[in-house]
């Protein structure tokens, strides 16, 4: 991803262990996306390619500095050529196959983030459409270059604010961007509790990861004594370990950016500091240094561009997740398309003839500007046309009932709203068995997926062991001790469920959730330790296990199964969560209820999205009102609130 300039020059002449930084960092945020279980963390590599573009920017601009001074024009005019070209040749190709692929209400969304990109604002759009309900982002093949506005943006402000600090002679140099980096900081850490989107994707937030770069450019490098063998070698590895520890052990659970991004960010600058210091070179700058790497490294910013796109829409035209095979033809396409784009893209608009470099300054911004508002324009024509319809003119969307009986902000609270927002008497949602008050009552504690039930067990309220408590929030899977980065209270509500059920009297609790969604290897004893202590309160315990999630929302595989015999139109082979709902029963006493939805409701390897006409599922993965009527009905017939030893764990 990271733009700034490749094969660079600085007082130390040609850097190929930054190359080979900038490969691990894309190699990891690849790996990532594509799902490889073992890199869990891989999105780190961003961070990463933060304090390598800091870097690199300002050792540019203090070598101009130095010299005959900083030059604006020339700078914007070096950013134009560099970050341009590349984008706008993956957002024509990617358009191209958007309009051959995406169905239209996925297309206005895609055209909704061209815009966005073009106009280098992409952070802001997506910080803005980020809801829990909006599209996934697996359905967004643009939503990568989020970090790339981030960086552009930085590159509005720096050279500035480099450029003032100049000529006001403010000494010592760094003290101003150190300041800043130390507020930048302080914000992260303060929006990673009350605005966790935002930090995610707003440049006052990351700053500080452009700004350690920054810092490092500006310290001195002379005078100082070089450090032993033994501590170069031991600071190169730590370094490395800096950035490879958190791409194998940070989850999506895991809160971030705020204080979690420093190991990866002072990791790089670790490294990059080392590979500038003269004397011999310790293990980890050889390793970077390696020709491999170097290569990778050189078209990483293409790689970081095309990678995503391929990712997205191959899942898209495929309706399911790569298999092995095609995850290595994934990504061997990503290194392909990048050296493609590097050779015929990047080089010769980097690289004018040199006359043209010194004095025409106008064309590029003029071809820059033309191309901006070219790409722009394109998106918006997508926008305002609902997606182009016509190209499929037999699609329809129809609004499916499901999620409005959760009682939103009452019973099912948001990321901005803490336990306290929580009725108890709102969120008593069945009344007592033949009219009787006084009675057990039943906790249904977890996220939307445990939500989505609501609407069935109102429906079987008279099959339920007592009065249906609904306590539930966005994102938050209902295991003691978790943290999370989308939801910064989640915590302190799943603390307060154990109070909850002692104070109401609680004889039941069903826990449910979308045990799968953040890559979190330790749910299994998560979960065990938090049913263990709702035991002890004596309350008996039923377990929901992950339910089948499609590939896409039931209107796009209805469409796409349009002409399917009935057989088989209304079923399609879920995502795949391997072993998921087996480890999840396998860490649980023989006491507690278990339900395995996918055995519940699935056969053959295909389960069921609509029946009829009537869709099961209100979007990709949770249930409209008649699914989940349907699932209930399936797993009370299935044991779910049987004593536990007769109970099955599948029907």
């Amino acid at each position: 991803m990271q733009s700034g300039v490749t094969c660079q020059s600085t007082a130390f002449g040609y850097r190929p262990d930054i190359d080979g930084l900038r490969a691990v960092a894309v190699l990891a945020v690849i790996l990532y996306h594509v799902g490889i279980t073992w890199m869990p963390g891989g999105f780190v590599g961003v961070d990463v390619f933060f304090v390598i573009s800091g870097y690199v920017i300002t050792r540019g601009l203090m070598r101009e500095a130095a010299g005959r001074g900083i030059g604006l024009a020339e700078f914007y005019a070096r950013r134009i050529r560099r970050i341009l070209p590349a984008l706008v040749a993956t957002l024509a190709l990617t358009s191209l196959a958007a309009y051959w692929i995406l169905l239209p209400p996925q297309l206005a969304d895609y055209a909704g983030s061209v815009v966005a990109s073009a106009l280098s604002v992409a952070n802001l759009y997506f910080w803005r459409a980020s809801g829990y309900f909006d599209a996934a982002a697996h359905y967004r093949p643009l939503l990568h270059t989020w970090s790339l506005s981030v960086e552009e943006q930085f590159y509005l402000v720096l050279p500035v604010s480099l450029l003032l600090a100049l000529r006001l002679r403010l000494r010592p140099l760094w003290l101003p961007f150190g300041l800043v980096a130390l507020l930048s900081f302080g914000l992260s850490l303060y929006a990673g509790r009350s605005a966790p989107t935002a930090n995610f994707y707003l440049l006052p937030t990351r700053a500080w990861e452009l700004l350690v770069g920054t810092l490092l450019a500006m310290a001195p490098h002379g005078g100082a004594s070089p450090l032993p063998p033994f501590l170069r070698q031991a600071a190169g590895l730590a370094g490395l370990a800096g950035i490879l520890a958190p791409s194998l052990f940070y989850s999506e659970a895991t809160p971030f950016p705020g204080a979690g991004a420093l190991p990866p960010c002072l990791g790089a600058a670790l490294l990059i500091r080392l590979g500038a210091t003269q004397g011999p070179r310790n293990a980890a700058t050889r390793l970077l240094a390696a020709p491999p790497l170097v290569a990778i490294g050189l078209i990483s910013y293409s790689a970081y561009l095309v990678h995503w796109p391929l990712i997205v829409l191959g899942r898209i035209a495929l309706m399911r997740d790569f298999t092995t095979s095609e995850t290595v033809a994934v990504i061997g396409a990503t290194l392909v398309l990048a050296t493609l784009s590097y050779r015929f893209v990047e080089q010769p608009f980097r690289h004018p003839p040199a006359a043209a470099q010194a004095r025409r300054l106008r064309p590029v911004f003029a071809s820059g500007l033309i191309a901006t508002l070219a790409m722009a324009g394109l998106g918006w024509a997508g926008v305002t046309s609902g997606g182009l319809p016509g190209r499929f003119p037999d699609f329809r969307l129809r609004p499916v009932p499901g999620t409005e009986t959760w009682n939103h902000r009452t019973c099912f609270l948001f990321a901005d709203q803490t336990w306290q927002a929580w009725d108890p008497e709102g969120c008593m949602r069945t009344a007592g068995k033949d009219g009787l008050v006084v009675q057990g009552r039943v906790l249904l504690w977890g996220d939307s997926f445990a939500a989505h039930y609501v609407p069935g067990l109102i429906r079987h309220a008279d099959r339920l062991p007592g009065r249906l408590v609904q306590y539930t929030a966005a994102g938050c899977q209902p295991t003691l001790g978790i943290a999370s980065h989308v939801v910064p209270h989640c915590r302190a509500f799943n603390d307060n469920a154990l109070a909850l059920i002692r104070r109401l009297g609680i004889r039941d609790v069903v826990l449910s959730a979308r045990w799968g969604a953040q890559r979190d290897g330790h749910v299994p004893e998560r979960l065990r330790e938090t049913v263990a202590q709702v035991a002890a309160l004596g309350a008996r315990v039923h377990v929901i296990g992950q339910s089948p999630e499609f590939p896409l929302d039931p209107a796009f595989l209805a469409y796409h199964q349009r002409h399917d015999p009935p057989g088989t139109a209304g079923r399609w082979r879920p995502v795949e969560t391997p072993h998921l709902n087996e480890a999840l029963r396998a860490a649980l006493p023989a006491t507690v209820t278990f339900i395995d939805p996918v055995a519940a409701l699935c056969a053959g390897g295909t389960c069921p999205y609509a029946e009829g006409d009537t869709f099961l599922y209100a979007d990709s993965g949770h249930f409209s009102l008649a699914g989940a009527v349907h699932a209930v009905e399936r797993f009370l017939a299935a044991g779910l609130f049987a004593p536990p030893r007769a109970a099955a764990a599948i029907p």
